[in-house]
């Protein structure tokens, strides 16, 4: 349940690198990564719509299409890197996990509240970078373009940074609208590696930002949809919101 939250990122939508009713000619150079994530933030609505956002809720519901389970996930970020993030799906319990800026921990259902470590809070760390769409190319320095391929039927350019681990993160943007349309993450299970595809689809305008409204999870372990039913920005959030609990067994 902890990858659900790897797939919780803000997206955008802007205008085509071709202008409208006319194509491409055959011998144009695709665009190049900068090209990419410029339109990507130019379609979240912009530097300066961005850097006017200082908190962000988002609040809906979590299923699993192969069980039919079904829960609540709520997220809380604050700038510059705060962020918690609660998954409650009925037939598991209760899942939360944050990073107050300096530290993650997660809820411990047999434990109490635990610090994170390794793999676990670089994750934690980058998700909870509240402007992160505007450090892509600092959070992924070892990003490259790897050209253009189908997303829902709809053609879209390919990002990918290889971790220190030797794995591959790659991020499809839809090559007519800009959005970020997925991503391919890899996370580590008992038996090693592998990789969780997230869709993200019905994007909003959310107090001059895009937003995606309906998040598909797919892995060899795992399958969620996650619909927002409620985004908010600049809403107040005390700090204490994502510190670790003092309560429970240490």
């Amino acid at each position: 349940m902890r990858l659900v939250w790897s797939a919780l990122l803000a997206v955008a939508m802007i205008a085509s690198f071709v202008p409208m009713g006319r194509a491409a000619p055959q011998s144009a150079q695709p665009p190049t990564v900068d090209q990419i994530l410029d339109k990507y933030v130019q379609g979240l609505g912009g530097r300066d719509a961005i850097m006017k956002l200082t908190t962000l809720t988002m609040k809906g519901s979590i299923s699993n299409p192969s069980t039919g389970e079904t829960g609540t996930v709520e997220i809380y970020m604050k700038a510059p890197n705060k962020r918690f993030a609660a998954t409650n799906i009925y037939a598991e319990g209760l899942d939360e996990r944050a990073y107050n800026g300096a530290g993650g921990w997660y809820l411990d259902p047999d434990a109490g509240p635990k610090d994170m470590s390794g793999d676990d809070l670089t994750s934690i760390k980058l998700q909870a970078e509240f402007y992160r769409d505007l450090k892509l190319k600092d959070l992924y320095p070892q990003l490259s373009s790897e050209g253009r391929v189908s997303v829902g039927g709809k053609p879209a350019y390919v990002l990918a940074s290889r971790r220190a681990d030797a794995s591959t993160e790659k991020l499809y943007f839809d090559a007519e609208s800009g959005l970020l349309v997925r991503d391919d993450v890899p996370y580590v299970t008992g038996d090693g590696r592998s990789l969780v595809q997230n869709d993200f689809e019905d994007f909003r305008d959310v107090d001059g930002v895009k937003r995606p409204f309906t998040i598909r999870q797919t892995s060899p372990d795992f399958d969620y949809v996650i619909k927002f039913t409620e985004i908010r920005s600049n809403a107040p959030i005390e700090d204490s919101k994502f510190e670790k609990p003092q309560t429970g067994k240490t």
